[in-house]
């Protein structure tokens, strides 16, 4: 087996260290830092067909800044591409992806489309928006105790406004069938 890269020991370590699921921006911004900066983390591309391609975050991240730098600075694509080759981001800079990728995906969301998120060794995940209307559901609510010490509940209607959700489409792949 491969060494793993930085990116993959990141995730590790932070699974690892998880007694519960929950948010970190830290952590957002650790890893966005991490998969922009690492050239050695590649993800395989799954389809229909099974594993077609590889994606590589940094060359990726790396070309379009080259792209960027050779048409706004007027130099040569081989010496923006040279400039970039081992560049590494900053915080800031992962932040500001972090930014932005969130903002892709609520914006283009409310375009009604579904959004693949791609196919990957174990998952075909793709998302989309769904409005929740406005409605009523019962709500427990503690109003005292039992003979045997448990608490006693009532269901109580409670109104919950209309609010966006994300649908999230998950079947099992065909390639792990």
């Amino acid at each position: 087996m491969a060494n793993k890269s930085q990116v993959e020991m990141l995730v590790e370590e932070i699974k690892n260290g998880l007694d519960k699921c929950s948010s970190s921006r830290k952590d957002e911004v650790r890893v966005m830092q991490a998969m922009l900066s690492d050239p050695d983390y590649e993800v395989q591309v799954y389809t229909k067909d099974g594993p077609t391609e590889t994606y590589n975050p940094c060359k990726d991240f790396r070309s379009m800044c080259a792209s960027v730098i050779a048409s706004t600075a007027r130099v040569s694509s081989v010496e923006a591409e040279s400039m970039m080759e081992n560049y590494n981001v900053k915080k800031a800079e992962a932040a500001s992806m972090v930014n932005m990728s969130k903002e892709f995906v609520n914006t283009f969301l409310k375009t009604g489309r579904k959004l693949p998120l791609g196919g990957r060794e174990m998952s075909d995940i793709s998302i989309s928006q769904k409005h929740i209307p406005a409605h009523v559901r019962p709500c427990p609510h503690k109003v005292g105790v039992n003979e045997d010490g448990s608490n006693r509940y009532s269901r109580n209607p409670t109104s919950v406004g209309a609010h966006d959700s994300i649908k999230v489409y998950s079947p099992c792949p065909s390639w792990v069938k």
